[in-house]
């Protein structure tokens, strides 16, 4: 997983490498002029954080405890925000985690317990200094260690939808809406969902501070493949607050922390998880949080994540 992570966003970086970007040497007020010239960014992360999980379902088999209940995670991603002509934006994503956990809790193999996922994605929409408005739409592989080394609970993941933007002025509101679907063997993860997701940034320090919030809801079908298959909702809420440093060589850099929730009910029966993340970023193209907000598409919903929480409720 953390190789195939690596590799992946080593090919968005190659494959958007032959776009020019704007020179390094614009200032800080002229990136922040909304009628200034439109560019690429090229974006890489890297974090690592920790993961709670607890709920009313969680290891209520009846026998020994096989479900862990905390574990450490991490992850990275890049990001190319490519501009098509005067009003259209081109972007590619990919993300990807590793959780790390032992295979036996007290002798018991590990079930239903999230090992990691990664997601490919794509966006495509129509921006103004002001307003955007497009499509988006991904593909990823959840993992979910199961007893006996099975793999029969990976599931594939797809979504789609559009999406909106407004800039107002040290301040920004998005939302997402669309269509979430899987396929495992056994399909313990959710299918067959809409969601909807809203967003809200603010700058501070000039643009070199960013404060986030989202939060999404998405409402499925658990174990489609069984001739009895549950409804299953879920929410899933977030905050991050970013700050940029220095740039080395031309480059962008800015340290974040984020904490990312996630409640999921299945007919009455109920996780929750609660995840704290640290990271760094390093970009081409964009001085600071507000001028890459400013030129690219709000991020991907956490795919991945929601499904590898589903398994624990069911």
């Amino acid at each position: 997983m953390r190789k195939f992570i690596g590799i992946s966003a080593g090919l968005v970086l190659i494959a958007t490498g032959g776009t020019a970007w704007a020179g390094d040497d614009a200032t800080l007020e002229e990136r922040m002029d909304p009628l200034g010239p439109r560019q690429t960014i090229i974006e890489m992360d890297v974090w690592g954080g920790y993961l709670w999980r607890g709920g009313n379902h969680l290891n209520s088999g009846g026998g020994a405890n096989d479900e862990h209940e905390d574990f450490p995670l991490i992850g990275g991603g890049a990001l190319a925000a490519i501009p098509l002509g005067a009003v259209g934006l081109l972007q590619l994503e990919i993300d990807g985690e590793a959780a790390f956990h032992p295979d036996q809790i007290d002798g018991e193999d590990v079930d239903d317990t999230y090992g990691g996922s990664i997601t490919f994605g794509g966006h495509l929409a129509y921006t103004t200094d002001y307003y955007l408005f497009g499509a988006f739409g991904g593909v990823g592989r959840t993992a979910i260690l199961e007893t006996q080394d099975s793999s029969d609970h990976n599931a594939t993941h797809w979504f789609f939808g559009g999406e909106a933007k407004a800039h107002l002025g040290m301040a920004s509101l998005a939302a997402q809406g669309g269509y979430i679907d899987s396929e495992a063997t056994n399909h313990e993860v959710f299918s067959d969902a809409w969601f909807m997701r809203g967003i809200g940034q603010y700058f501070l320090n000039g643009g070199q501070t960013m404060a986030q919030g989202d939060v999404a809801y998405f409402d499925g079908t658990q174990d489609a493949n069984d001739a009895d298959p549950e409804d299953i909702h879920g929410w899933a809420w977030g905050a991050e607050v970013e700050h940029g440093l220095m740039n080395v060589g031309g480059a962008a850099t800015s340290l974040f922390v984020a904490y990312e929730g996630i409640h999921l009910d299945e007919e009455g029966d109920e996780i929750t998880d609660h995840t704290v993340r640290g990271g760094f970023k390093i970009r081409l193209g964009a001085v600071s949080p507000y001028d890459r907000e400013h030129n690219t598409a709000p991020d991907m919903p956490n795919v991945g994540r929601w499904m590898g929480a589903t398994p624990a409720v069911d």
